[in-house]
């Protein structure tokens, strides 16, 4: 029976700088740090041989994200888009979103677009919605409730 969430993860190029990007772009704080190898983690993740050096990095919400590089099996490059099956996001709650996009998108985020308007039946603006990539190309998404 599940119980809770645990963590997400994303698989990165280069440990440090994702934790960079994760700390001092998004305002991430750094946990921990791993590497790990052998039979525990062969069996884990299902390689033979497996070395991966690995991060918790969080907002101090409970919910962590692990930033994880393979060292063996070697990743390859492989771009998904958002619509691709297998694709996956984070969504985190921003303040001033507007403000969000210009001074993030200058410290290396990359937005797909602005922050679109979504609007109820009445004309009324309830939220600020925006996708955006980490250095790696993984998908993340903002919103700002208004």
């Amino acid at each position: 029976m599940l119980k809770s969430f645990f963590h997400s993860g994303f698989i990165v190029r280069d440990i440090e700088t994702a934790i960079d990007f994760y700390t001092n772009v998004l305002g991430f704080q750094l946990e921990t740090r791993t590497e790990r190898h052998g039979a525990f983690i062969d069996q884990v993740l299902g390689f033979t041989g497996a070395h991966i050096k690995g991060a918790f990095v969080t907002l101090g919400e409970g919910h962590q994200l692990e930033l994880i590089q393979y060292l063996s099996p070697e990743s390859k490059e492989i771009r998904i888009n958002r619509n691709d099956l297998g694709a996956a996001h984070i969504a985190f709650y921003v303040e001033d979103i507007d403000k969000f996009y210009n001074d993030k998108s200058a410290q290396g985020l990359s937005p797909i677009n602005q922050p679109a308007e979504h609007r109820d039946d009445n004309g009324t603006l309830i939220r600020k919605v925006m996708y955006a990539q980490d250095p790696d190309g993984n998908w993340l998404e903002f919103v700002e409730l208004l």
